[in-house]
This record gives structure tokens, C-alpha cells and sequence, in this order.
């Protein structure tokens, strides 16, 4: 069992495909309590598969999965849910449910078929409404939301189940500029409580908002590091196949890109 109280996840030589396509191979990476890291890459590269192994859904056809020293295969699927939230691209297609009949799935892991019958909305519904700036839509249908809150219910969704871990899958797709920076706003600050996993494709939002970046290519990691060790001319010839210059943005002290042409 994995001994270091600091490490939530530790990945060790996982590989993964379906059917006989391989998606990722020997992957390794470790993540720290109360660090943000995103996963970038290519359409195709493994990301998004990375981010369901790291959720349990899927398992390693080889190596292992460390969450807190327990290995995840071996958990079951509400213990993991008790731990880790994830928040996925969509929400689910639900006629006629509530902004607040939603966000209060969230907190089946912990309250459990019986306890989910109690109509009674709990702190931490309310409490996740209010983090995620939704609490004033409690009551509005689904469909009557914009994209930009949407997003924010699904993180509310994320954020009721009072997990230290947060998994989101491409949480900007979609959006405007504006919305995309709200959200991502929102989870850094969720990020100083939070162990948070993104996926993202806009390396500049990675440079910003994440401790550390995993940069994958054709399922295998070609760099991980600080931004600054990952958003490097030679990684983005490798990885993305663009040439590129990397800036330093004056205000917030991260690199950034500015793309050229294909390699």
C-alpha cells in the first residue's frame, strides 16, 4: 500500500485499449492532495480515457491505480463515488427536472436509495448551489438554461457530493470565451480545497489554471511537468505538431503560445 499521505493518485504502467486498439500504454504519473492538473493532447490521444480509469469506470487492461493507496479496481463503485466527483460534457436529457432536483443527485453515494426518497433539500445542495453561483436558478428547468449555467449546475452537481477529488471532462467545451473563463475561474478556486483532474484543450487555460500538465501523445505521456517544463517549443512540435513561440504573460507569470503554423 502506497504510504505517502501527500500522493491522492498514483498511476503505475497503465495501459488500456478496446478491442485490439491500444489507447494508452504504460502510462505513469502521480498527483498530490490539493494540486490541479490538466490532461492535453491531440483528439484521440488517450485524455478522456485517462480521466474515466482515474474515475473507476474503467480498468487497466495492465498496471494499477493508487487512490490514496487503495487500489481503485479493487473499490467499489459507491466507495469511489464517495471520493471522487466527475464531471462529464453533458447533462443528462431530463424533461421538466429542477436546477435543484439535479444537484441533488449528487448526494446519492452518501444518502443512498432510502435516504434519496426525503424530498428535503440538505446543506451541502445548498451549499454546492450557492459555490457554483446557481442557487438562484434552483428552481428552473434544465432546458431553460443557457450554456454557461448549465455548466455551473454541472458543477454544482460535482461539487454535492463533498468529494476531495474533482474530475472534469472538457469542462469549456461549448462555451464562449467569456463563459469559459468563468468556469475555469470557479474551479481554481474550487482547486484550493480540491484535488482537481481537467481535461483541456486550450494549452494557455492549462498553463494557467493547472499545477502541473500531462501532455499525451498517441497514448503514451510525452511530457508532464510544470507549465512551464510542459509549454515548450519542442513539445508542441512533438505532441501537437505546431510551431510555435512561448511567451510569458506578464500579469499571472505563465506561459502562453503563440502558434505559427503546422510543422
Amino acid at each position: 500500500m502506497d504510504t505517502d499521505t501527500d500522493t491522492v493518485y498514483r498511476v503505475e504502467g497503465v495501459s488500456f485499449g478496446y478491442g485490439d486498439t491500444a489507447v494508452l500504454e504504460e502510462v505513469d504519473l502521480r498527483l498530490s492532495a490539493g494540486q490541479t492538473l490538466a490532461l492535453v493532447g491531440r483528439n484521440g490521444c488517450g485524455k478522456s480515457t485517462l480521466l474515466r480509469l482515474l474515475a473507476g469506470t474503467l480498468r487497466p487492461r495492465r498496471g494499477r491505480i493508487l487512490l490514496r493507496g487503495q487500489d481503485l479496481s479493487q473499490m467499489s463503485r459507491r466507495a469511489v463515488a464517495r471520493r471522487v466527483a466527475v464531471l462529464h460534457q453533458s447533462l443528462p436529457p431530463v424533461h421538466g427536472m429542477t436546477v435543484r432536483r439535479l444537484v441533488r443527485q449528487g448526494r446519492f453515494a452518501h444518502r443512498g436509495v432510502l435516504g434519496m426518497l426525503n424530498e428535503a433539500e440538505d446543506e451541502a445542495t445548498r451549499s454546492a448551489m450557492e459555490r457554483a453561483g446557481v442557487a438562484g436558478l434552483a428552481d428552473r428547468p434544465l432546458e431553460h438554461l443557457s450554456g454557461g449555467e448549465r455548466q455551473r449546475v454541472r458543477l454544482a452537481l460535482a461539487l454535492a457530493q463533498q468529494t476531495p477529488v474533482l474530475l472534469l471532462d472538457e469542462p469549456t467545451t461549448y462555451l464562449d470565451v467569456r463563459h469559459q473563463l468563468e468556469v475555469l475561474e470557479l474551479v481554481a478556486a474550487f482547486g484550493r480545497e480540491l484535488t482537481v483532474v481537467m481535461v483541456l484543450h486550450d494549452l494557455d487555460h492549462a498553463a494557467r489554471y493547472a499545477d502541473r500538465i500531462v501532455a499525451l501523445r498517441r497514448g503514451r505521456v510525452a511530457a508532464q511537468g510544470t507549465p512551464e517544463e510542459v509549454v515548450t517549443e519542442p513539445v508542441l512540435r512533438e505532441v501537437f505538431g505546431v510551431r510555435a513561440r512561448v511567451l510569458r504573460d506578464e500579469r499571472f507569470g505563465t506561459p502562453y503560445c503563440r502558434l505559427d503554423a503546422p510543422v
